[in-house]
């Protein structure tokens, strides 16, 4: 199992998250995404290609399964490609439920250490990987050994899948919420449930926030999150109880009463946090004792739109 998928199967336990499964319904033609014979020069499919749908995930991803149905899985589709040297790529192709749970695995998927592609409605190219999302479509693509020629020929094969896939979505609303400059230099992730919230941070040992969407932004110095309600009478109440579990934990200390909309604590370590209400969203922002000066909750928090 990998470290990855260990980390979101601890989260899973820890947080005792339920898992979203999509409605029963039409599937997507996957194999037609595809590239056919010749479409990619130096590579051709090596064998046939795999289809997982539903719960079938778990026996393709060993451990790492349960954060794509925590976002909405529904089927994969998986090929390899090999070159006259045996040398082999790996491609994935992820239906999800919709638009949304696409775009939050991209951003689950992706690190700050990867480089933005034009592909599909976003992609990012890792060292020896790749990630893009279009529509209800989320696309993997890996090389599986550590030659340039591996390498070199994720690209191609990228945009030949992209090429395929017409369909397109829009992003998550409450995206919008974080400063497009943040976005294209941090690590930002649009989270659905308490498994990837736990792999970001590990904020409580339950799932005490129960929000219905949340985006983190990841800085060196800080992490913000920004979670999202059904009305702001939910998101007030959700403070509250936000506020009394702190209060009650052996985690935090220093834990304020909820004046204003807005509560502030410390982490038992050092850490300052600063809890906001902002109409039906909560704002979260944690920064450790060692911060740079400057570097404050409430700084962070004044920049969410």
């Amino acid at each position: 199992m990998s470290a990855l998928g260990v980390a979101i199967v601890l989260a899973a336990a820890a947080a005792g998250a339920q898992i979203l499964r999509p409605a029963p319904g039409p599937v997507l033609d996957l194999a037609r995404f595809l590239p056919p014979k010749g479409a990619v020069q130096g590579w051709a499919a090596a064998g046939d290609p795999q289809i997982y749908k539903g719960e079938d995930l778990f026996l393709y991803i060993d451990g790492g399964a349960e954060i794509f149905h925590e976002y909405g899985f529904r089927q994969v589709i998986t090929q390899e490609y090999k070159d006259t040297g045996g040398r082999t790529i790996s491609l994935e192709i992820y239906e999800m439920s919709d638009p949304a749970a696409a775009f939050g695995m991209f951003t689950f998927k992706s690190s700050r250490l990867g480089k933005p592609v034009e592909l599909g409605q976003g992609g990012r190219i890792e060292e020896y990987y790749l990630n893009f999302w279009k529509g209800p479509c989320l696309v993997t693509i890996t090389a599986l050994d550590e030659s340039a020629e591996c390498r070199a020929g994720i690209l191609p094969l990228a945009r030949a899948v992209d090429a395929r896939i017409a369909s397109k979505g829009d992003r998550p609303a409450l995206w919008n919420a974080v400063p497009k400059e943040c976005a294209e230099a941090l690590r930002v992730v649009y989270l659905k449930g308490a498994i990837g919230l736990n792999n970001i941070r590990g904020l409580y040992p339950s799932d005490l926030f129960l929000f219905r969407e949340a985006v983190a932004v990841e800085g060196n110095d800080f992490t913000v999150f920004l979670f999202g309600y059904a009305s702001a009478a939910e998101a007030a109440r959700r403070l509250e109880a936000v506020r009394k579990a702190f209060a009650s934990s052996q985690i935090y200390k220093n834990v304020g009463a909820v004046k204003d909309g807005r509560f502030d604590a410390a982490e038992a370590k050092g850490g300052r946090i600063a809890a906001r209400l902002l109409g039906s969203r909560i704002g979260l922002a944690i920064v450790p004792a060692a911060a740079p000066p400057g570097t404050t909750p409430e700084a962070l928090l004044a920049r969410l739109k």
